[in-house]
């Protein structure tokens, strides 16, 4: 069983960092609202909540694959470096998930609607 999850957790790793380019997407347009469009006129927060929302899901997720990674004995990471000259710079998925959930919970927060 063990062996067939890690299989399956290997043929994941090439999706894992375009999901992790969405979260940083909905992090950089999130912002982008939050600066040009809430605070000139106070529009757009519920698409800035959203960029946060989707960041937070992002975020648990590369947390919760650190968790099965680690459980089987196999840390992930993303390769930041150029694999084909033979640079490799990791991240773990750890810190790719707090880099997604700490911005998307502040979005999240600064999305909610104004009281009254």
């Amino acid at each position: 069983m063990k062996d067939a999850l890690i299989g399956i957790m290997v043929q994941m790793m090439p999706f894992m960092k375009p999901v992790m380019w969405i979260g940083a997407a909905a992090i950089a347009i999130g912002g982008l609202l939050l600066f040009l469009v809430t605070f000139s006129t106070g529009g757009a927060r519920g698409q800035v909540r959203l960029a946060g929302t989707i960041a937070i899901a992002i975020g648990l997720f590369f947390l919760a694959c650190q968790l099965a990674g680690s459980l089987l004995d196999v840390p992930p990471s993303i390769n930041f470096g150029d694999s084909s000259k033979f640079q490799f710079w990791l991240a773990p998925f750890w810190q790719v998930g707090l880099a997604g959930l700490v911005p998307g919970l502040v979005l999240h927060r600064l999305g909610r609607p104004r009281a009254a």
